[in-house]
């Protein structure tokens, strides 16, 4: 597979990079279960009655503190998720609008066309700028989502569970 500019390292590194992380994530998932077994054979253990509880007990805490770990683990992955995206993914999405452009300069396609961009947006709202004259706009929705990510910003997250897009 190759980028746009006939790079395959960058996939190629990128693909790695996940299956890695992946495979991270799989091992220490595999280990919570084993993990929480022993937990579980351990209380199952004491409760019964069936012998010496305090060799068990110690057990029981070194079980209990890996737990704390792995979940430590399994969290500072997934604070640590990055999105990577295909190379091509601009040309693609420059294709698409281009498409877009000349569907809406079509009578019999245009209602189509509108409605989805309307659906992707949830509102928008438009208030006075700083400067005489300027507006600010902020869109709110998918749509933002989107501008945000091609804008390489972070869109913000608004009380009612949409995403926000701020621009002048």
């Amino acid at each position: 597979m190759h980028s746009a500019n006939g790079d395959e390292t960058s996939l190629v590194s990128n693909g790695t990079i996940r299956k890695e992380g992946n495979a991270s994530k799989g091992r220490l998932l595999k280990e919570l279960q084993d993990v929480e077994r022993g937990i579980k054979r351990c209380l199952d253990f004491i409760t019964g009655g069936d012998g010496d509880p305090g060799p068990v007990r110690d057990q029981l805490r070194r079980l209990e503190a890996r737990k704390r770990d792995i979940d430590a683990d399994l969290t500072a992955q997934q604070d640590n998720v990055e999105i990577i995206i295909h190379p091509n993914l601009p040309e693609l999405y420059r294709k698409k609008v281009g498409r877009l452009q000349q569907a809406l300069q079509h009578e019999t396609t245009r209602p189509q066309v509108v409605e989805t961009i309307r659906s992707l947006v949830d509102r928008i709202e438009i208030l006075p700028g700083e400067a005489r004259g300027r507006c600010e706009v902020t869109i709110v929705g998918a749509l933002a989502q989107i501008l945000a990510f091609g804008q390489k910003t972070t869109a913000t997250s608004t009380g009612g569970g949409g995403t926000s897009f701020f621009f002048e």
